[in-house]
């Protein structure tokens, strides 16, 4: 199975794999099945001996080019088609794959770069192609949110999840043993562990590798979340 959604900036969601009878804007499958991210290896070089000392994994941000195919029944319906489609690049738009993959939907969040100009008179066509530069900083795909405090991470990259507090605050306590006093939510309502948002004072970052599971301890009213992130949502 597989399912492809795109919300636009606007709210408007678009399912790209449906039906041409029906959807108003589709993409062919093996441009989407392109946008993955890709990775880079850190390898150290092995003085005097073959082979080399393996790295960490890196990825560069997603930055593809992808077609969109815009069918209508008349010219009128096909001018609101191509300018609400056009409209809804403005601000952050979100990819949904729902594939064979084990850990369900994944989710990937894109700005279009800049989009091509208007060459034909939409009013005169009942179909189109668009080309749009989309743009993801991450180079990840993100699953749903998870709730749980044991975090098993089956994806790609360190998994830094989120206290969510509404209660009086108590010990953290996170996998590698260490704790830390957690305020009450009227301070610190969402605590994100990641190393560039970490701001309550006293915490530090602590996430879970890739292949690794880690357990955090939490008071009251406390509760975690994470994502699994991936290059690869196709299954």
């Amino acid at each position: 199975m597989l399912n492809v959604e795109l919300t636009m900036a606007t709210g408007q969601t678009y399912v790209l794999t449906g039906s041409p009878l029906t959807e108003p804007v589709l993409a062919p499958e093996g441009n989407l099945r392109e946008l993955r991210g890709v990775a880079s290896r850190s390898d150290l070089s092995r003085p005097g001996r073959p082979g080399v000392l393996p790295g960490k994994r890196r990825f560069a941000a997603i930055e593809q080019e992808i077609t969109f195919y815009l069918r209508a029944q008349n010219g009128d319906e096909m001018e609101r088609v191509y300018r609400e489609f056009r409209r809804g690049w403005d601000g952050m738009c979100t990819f949904k794959v729902e594939a064979d993959h084990p850990q369900g939907a994944f989710f990937l969040d894109v700005v279009a770069g800049v989009l091509p100009g208007v060459d034909v008179d939409a009013r005169r066509r009942t179909q189109m192609n668009l080309a749009v530069p989309v743009f993801n900083s991450t180079g990840l795909f993100r699953s749903s949110s998870r709730t749980s405090t044991t975090v098993t991470n089956v994806g790609d990259a360190t998994v830094y999840p989120r206290i969510v507090n509404t209660g009086p605050g108590g010990i953290v306590r996170g996998p590698s043993g260490a704790s830390w006093t957690l305020p009450a939510s009227s301070a610190a309502a969402l605590v994100d562990l990641s190393p560039e948002k970490l701001m309550a004072d006293g915490a530090f970052p602590e996430g879970v590798e890739p292949g690794k599971t880690g357990k955090w301890t939490l008071p009251t009213g406390a509760n975690l979340e994470w994502e699994l992130l991936v290059a690869n949502p196709w299954g």
